[in-house]
């Protein structure tokens, strides 16, 4: 019965948001064989052969044992280098390509498209996980899977299976598809990725987005407030979003010694795209357990859910203090290590005449967690606050009433 149910409820957003994520996939897939195929043809016509030929000189790459540009030997050489698909993201655009045909986990590599249809599945994935528990709460669909016999854990378990994982299954699906249409649309060794390597991009890519499809899922469970519900969720998307930058700039305050003090590089952690960069297989089991935690939480939470807090803020009363730590924790991580960068400005102009002073820059850490943490209580315990603030005006108007009485 729980099957009908949420097929006939989610059936058609199931359907137009697997056509969504195919397209974006299979858009950006189309686009980058094309181009290649047009790269292709331009740099064998007769065009450029002619261009080439007199202008020789100016088709150069730098060459990193000499120091200096390099007039490549033939044409052949400069059409070959150019054609190689994932390129060095330190090297500029007319530095020799061949190199690259090697793997270095701690190397960043980018296509010769754009990467940005894998942050837009991403987001949408986000979505998706945050909207199949907040809408059913909004719109009263709760109240009907209540009065149903089923017990909620089988109505967790049967969403997850029924709505979740086709969400889940058809991302997956479209990055095996984007994988195979580029790995069978760009000849060897042109495409200069290993199907192991592009496997392991979607492992990484994958897990990612669990993690994301999973935190945003435990925010639809647990707030209720309207307009506060979904502005929780695109804050912690935003916040987010700059997790990567903030954690590089935060481990990079032990690497003022040392040149390269980590077996690893800060940038490939975060791994969303798919291609060359798989990122470190380590990441996937930490990401595994935070998907395990939030699932858990959210499955917990989920049985004990009172249908009387619709429109607080946060629907689990007991959940207040952790939730407020959690996202006192995040949000401070991330503005220290991203926005204000404070110890990153300490240790940089700490030998110069502009140095601050440890004391300034602790004061300044300390001032800014305290003003965070603030703000988020204010906005956890808003409802608290305002039924004690009108407790407290109760009472004092009454005291007044008896001082005239």
């Amino acid at each position: 019965m729980l099957k009908t149910i949420y097929l006939k409820r989610y059936g058609k957003a199931l359907i137009a948001f697997a056509l969504i994520i195919f397209g974006i996939y299979f858009l950006n897939a189309f686009s980058a064989v094309s181009n290649w195929h047009s790269q292709n043809n331009y740099l064998h016509s007769q065009e450029f052969k002619a261009e080439y030929e007199n202008h020789s000189e100016a088709f150069t790459y730098w060459n990193t044992e000499k120091n200096q540009d390099t007039p490549y030997a033939s044409r052949q050489d400069y059409i070959a280098d150019q054609l190689y698909f994932y390129r060095d993201s330190y090297q500029a655009q007319q530095n020799s390509n061949k190199e690259h045909q090697n793997y270095n986990p701690k190397t960043v590599y980018y296509g010769m498209t754009g990467q940005g249809y894998a942050l837009l599945s991403l987001l949408l994935v986000g979505l998706a996980g945050f909207l199949i528990f907040f809408i059913d709460e909004k719109t009263a669909f709760n109240r009907f899977l209540f009065a149903l016999p089923q017990k909620r854990s089988q109505l967790f378990t049967q969403k997850l299976i029924y709505v979740a994982l086709p969400i889940l299954g058809s991302l997956l699906f479209s990055q095996l598809f984007y994988i195979c249409y580029l790995k069978l649309g760009i000849p060897a060794p042109y495409l200069n990725v290993t199907w192991g390597q592009l496997l392991h991009s979607v492992v990484t890519s994958f897990t990612l987005n669990v993690l994301l499809f999973t935190c945003s899922m435990f925010i639809g469970s647990m707030v209720g407030n309207l307009i506060l519900g979904p502005l929780t969720w695109v804050g912690f998307v935003f916040f987010a979003s700059f997790l990567p930058p903030a954690w590089n700039s935060f481990l990079n305050l032990f690497n003022r010694q040392n040149a390269d003090p980590f077996s690893f590089n800060p940038e490939n952690l975060f791994i969303y795209t798919l291609g060359k960069t798989g990122g470190y297989w380590w990441m996937i089991p930490i990401f595994l357990v935070l998907i395990f935690l939030f699932l858990g939480w959210t499955a917990r939470k989920y049985r004990t859910l009172s249908l009387e807090n619709d429109g607080d803020y946060l629907l689990h009363q007991d959940s207040r203090w952790p939730i407020w730590g959690l996202m006192w924790v995040f949000t401070s991580f991330i503005i220290i290590n991203a926005f204000t960068n404070t110890w990153q400005l300490y240790f940089i102009l700490k030998d110069s005449q502009e140095a601050v002073s440890f004391t300034q820059t602790i004061l300044s850490t300390f001032i800014t967690i305290t003003i965070i943490g603030i703000l988020l209580f204010v906005l956890v315990f808003f409802s608290v606050i305002k039924t004690k603030w009108e407790i407290y005006r109760a009472k004092k108007h009454n005291l007044k009433i008896n001082d005239f009485s």
